[in-house]
């Protein structure tokens, strides 16, 4: 497995996080955080019946196909973003889309995190009931029955956030609110060139936010400006100019909020490939990485800043797989397939076997091409696979295996799994 720089105790970044409050983690973070029981953050004993009693067991006595952390790697990540982030003006909101589990997200609050984003509202109401407060949902939240499950999350904690874009939607939250006798914060979601939700313009944004001046539930906290085309560009220059525009975009909608007399608490922008970018950006005030916590093989083709592969983060997500079938010369045939491992940005590879290549054979099947394998392997070896995509590819999956050095310390339940809702 690729790992990464610096160094860590005995036990690790967990550890120190549950003693000390990890990584003289800021001010800021709630003491309840700081003072993090591992044990809290999720064991087999809140996980379903066929997922309990593997605590303290290797590895090779798991059910197959397994989703693991190894910790080792999955510690270093969190220091190395809290170790860059620290000292610096812009605060770090980790994407949850990544994980999907408040037990992840409890490490990354412990590790200094702001508060976390949630891609959708599913995955905001785990987070919250959870036991996260500080969630920003970066997807409009539109509908009646939406609008009340947001109410419901708001009357559990004032710091539930989200994104809007439309009037009818701000007016319609605005009334929700009130209805509940609560205020909903909101940001203004602005495109910045993924073409996907957002305003286009700074004069647009002005004028939602004279809309929503005037909606006695709503309560604007600022803008949300997130370039996700910009994440995966190859080559750390070609990669910065684009990230560099889309923040020029969401930077000039604050001037000009600012200009009509507005004030702008919240500029959240960026993710795992830009953190570097936007955290020195002027006008920016928080990033959204996520994938930081895993990586994957995508992520791995990028490029650094300062090497050719983008190695600031170790991979610490892989999926154990069993070899069930080696009946013709030259494949191995193992039972994760496309229900196990997503494909829908690049393709899985083998992590502790080199001279061969994985491919998916079916729902349940995935193919191993043997041209010059590295060890000889027999059915019922164990290989992992490196995601190609690790958001899709923890949304297979039930539990996560946190593992150190083979054996399993902790299995954490992924709630967020299929919330889509």
């Amino acid at each position: 497995m690729k790992s990464t720089p610096g160094t860590v105790s005995r036990r690790g970044f967990l550890a120190q996080s549950a003693a000390a409050g990890a990584l003289g983690c800021v001010s800021s973070v709630p003491a309840a955080a700081r003072s993090l029981d591992l044990e809290q953050a999720g064991d087999d004993a809140n996980v379903a019946p066929q997922y309990r009693g593997f605590v303290k067991k290797s590895v090779k006595e798991l059910p197959t196909p397994a989703l693991l952390i190894d910790l080792d790697i999955f510690e270093r990540n969190l220091q190395a973003l809290a170790n860059y982030m620290k000292g610096r003006p812009v605060s770090f909101r980790p994407h949850a889309k990544a994980h999907k589990s408040p037990a992840v997200g409890k490490l990354q609050l412990a590790s200094g995190a702001r508060g976390l984003c949630a891609a959708k509202l599913g995955e905001a109401d785990v987070l919250v009931r959870g036991g996260i407060k500080d969630v920003l949902i970066t997807a409009e939240v539109v509908g009646k029955l939406k609008i009340e499950r947001l109410m419901a999350l708001l009357a559990l904690t004032p710091d539930v956030k989200a994104v809007v874009d439309n009037e009818q939607n701000v007016i319609d939250l605005s009334e929700a609110a009130l209805a509940s006798k609560r205020r909903l914060k909101v940001a203004i979601d602005c495109n910045v060139g993924q073409n996907r939700t957002g305003l286009d313009k700074p004069e647009d944004v002005v004028a939602l936010a004279q809309v929503i001046a005037k909606q006695k539930g709503l309560e604007l906290i600022g803008l949300q400006g997130y370039g996700g085309n910009n994440q995966h560009i190859v080559g750390f220059e070609n990669r910065r100019a684009r990230e560099v525009q889309s923040n020029e975009r969401v930077v000039a909608a604050r001037q000009a909020l600012e200009k009509a007399g507005f004030t702008v608490q919240m500029v959240s922008v960026g993710g795992t490939g830009s953190y570097n970018i936007d955290a020195d950006f002027t006008g920016v005030t928080e990033i959204q990485p996520g994938s930081y916590v895993f990586m994957d093989s995508h992520y791995n083709k990028i490029g650094g800043k300062d090497a050719p592969e983008f190695s600031e983060f170790g991979n610490s997500l892989s999926v154990l797989s069993t070899v069930i079938s080696r009946a013709v010369a030259g494949r191995a045939v193992v039972d994760a397939g496309g229900k196990a491992l997503s494909t829908d940005e690049s393709t899985p590879e083998p992590m502790d076997l080199t001279g061969a290549t994985f491919g998916v054979a079916g729902d349940e099947y995935g193919a191993l091409r043997l041209q010059n394998p590295s060890r000889d392997l027999k059915v019922g070896d164990q290989v992992q696979i490196m995601p190609g995509h690790c958001d899709t590819t923890v949304n297979l999956h039930n539990v996560f295996f946190a593992v150190r050095k083979g054996m399993v310390e902790h299995v954490w339940p992924i709630q967020g799994r299929g919330r889509t809702d």
